[in-house]
């Protein structure tokens, strides 16, 4: 029935696990006809019992908008939501709005000295912005390998997105983007507390605005995020323990100038199993009947060959890279130390079935790079200048004790240092997704590095991601993937 609201419907299968009759049943007796009585059944059970898994039975679509880039990743921080977020890919962002300003965050707490000289180096470099991702989109269309012929609709976007991924790296983590969250109960109710407790105050402001209004859709839901003795109390636990933690830091690793003589983006800093072999025992489990114990010290004393019979099999014959092994897989685990640009960082995060993620502040400290497009079209000194004023600006707000708004200084393009673990199953989706030729460059030379790495220490898990992409021309399959997507359109 379309006319009974997801709150009711919650309510009713909230009220199931103290009754044995039909759901419909349930709906009838109980709800259909009687307002406030899902709300009173619920506070009931939220409030007075704490059953948090009510609250995984109601979702709520928010979107945020004017969030800047250092703000989308602490929106994008919780496993169990859906996230959409505005592609730097596709966009120009040289448009002004209404009142002649570009797309950026600027901190209102700012003293008014301050705001002006930020105001005034954001304008330019997206200034410098507009001008080099425009000078860049016409060389890539005039030094373009497709013939005039072929130079349609698709060839636009490609070059288009080949264009803004060469100079994405200048735009300022201020730049403002839109989020799209669809998330329950929940996972809203984390969120905000999260945000409420966070040191940087965009965050904080965001989190009192998505309180106050997803509490006109799920006031019940949210009923304890900020009562002092639930969510108040979780937000002073977060927020002292990160303070505590920060200081204990400063006292016992004191800031140093970072190591930049880097050989590779990043390296593989553990590994579990050591051997790939050791999960043999769990890809026989469900089909055997014993205990876990017992097909291990059967295993054990296998032959090599009898044991990557087995996993083999298990890796199977893989059609294309959404058919994946099984969930013994997630038995393995691969430990990353990263060091990377903050604009592969945010395409990276996005996969979020992932431990241990935690990224660094951001900082000009660890430098950029030019991209190869940028030196070929004779742009690099503009593109560096972008560097320079950045640094300059994020010096001026350090001096004047914005320490943690000086992220908002920093590019795209400046290097970021972060960790995350993840299992192997999630390594198949992760690698062979993100080292698609027309994927962004950089984050493909990531996945690529990352696949090398498994394969020195697992081979055989590293020889069934039979879809790693290893060196496809990103001009030409970019190309191909717009032109799939418009002939996709073309059937509907």
């Amino acid at each position: 029935n379309d006319k009974i609201s997801p709150i009711t419907v919650a309510a009713a299968m909230a009220r199931l696990s103290r009754r044995g009759d039909d759901m419909r049943i349930t709906l009838l007796d109980e709800f259909l006809g009687k307002t406030g009585k899902d709300d009173d059944l619920l506070k009931r059970v939220i409030t007075a019992y704490g059953d948090d898994s009510v609250q995984q039975l109601v979702g709520q679509h928010v979107v945020v908008e004017g969030a800047s880039n250092l703000l989308t990743k602490k929106l994008e921080w919780g496993r169990l939501a859906s996230y959409l977020e505005q592609s730097t890919r596709y966009i120009y962002f040289d448009q002004k709005d209404a009142d002649g300003n570009y797309k950026y965050y600027v901190p209102p707490h700012f003293k008014p000295a301050i705001k002006k000289y930020y105001i005034k180096q954001m304008n330019q470099l997206f200034d410098r912005y507009s001008k080099l991702v425009h000078q860049l989109t016409e060389y890539v269309r005039a030094t373009s390998s497709v013939p005039k012929r072929e130079q349609d609709g698709p060839w636009m976007a490609a070059t288009r997105a080949q264009a803004c991924d060469a100079i994405r790296p200048v735009l300022p983590v201020a730049t403002k983007s839109t989020v799209g969250i669809f998330a329950s109960g929940q996972a809203l109710e984390s969120l905000i507390m999260h945000l409420l407790s966070d040191e940087l105050p965009e965050a904080r402001a965001t989190g009192q605005k998505l309180l106050d209004e997803s509490r006109q859709v799920l006031s019940t839901f949210l009923e304890r995020a900020d009562k002092p003795d639930r969510g108040g109390a979780w937000q002073a636990y977060r927020s002292e323990t990160a303070r505590a933690l920060s200081s204990i830091t400063k006292e016992y690793l004191p800031s140093t100038y970072p190591n930049l003589d880097v050989t590779s983006p990043l390296s593989l800093v553990n590994y579990t199993p050591k051997n790939e072999l050791d999960i043999v025992p769990h890809i026989l489990y469900e089909h055997a009947d014993r205990s876990l114990n017992e097909i291990e010290a059967e295993v054990d004393g296998w032959a090599y060959d009898k044991k990557v019979k087995v996993l083999e099999t298990f890796i199977g014959t893989r059609l294309n890279r959404r058919q994946r092994p099984g969930r013994a897989l997630e038995q393995i685990h691969y430990s990353w130390d990263i060091l990377c640009d903050y604009g592969i960082f945010r395409d990276l995060q996005r996969h979020r079935m992932v431990d241990d993620l935690a990224w660094q502040q951001l900082t000009p400290r660890y430098g950029y790079e030019v991209p190869d497009l940028v030196e070929q079209a004779g742009l690099t000194e503009e593109f560096e200048e972008c560097f320079n004023v950045s640094l300059d600006l994020y010096s001026k707000l350090q001096a004047a004790g914005y320490n943690l708004e000086a992220q908002y200084a920093t590019l795209l393009g400046h290097k970021l240092r972060w960790k995350v673990t993840f299992n192997a199953r999630e390594a198949y989706q992760m690698i062979e997704l993100r080292s698609a030729p027309q994927g962004h460059p950089g984050y493909r030379k990531i996945a690529q590095l990352m696949y090398e790495k498994i394969k020195e220490v697992h081979p055989i898990i590293a020889e069934g991601m039979k879809f790693v992409n290893q060196d496809e021309d990103p001009e030409l399959s970019r190309l191909a993937a717009e032109r799939y997507t418009a002939y996709k359109l073309g059937q509907k």
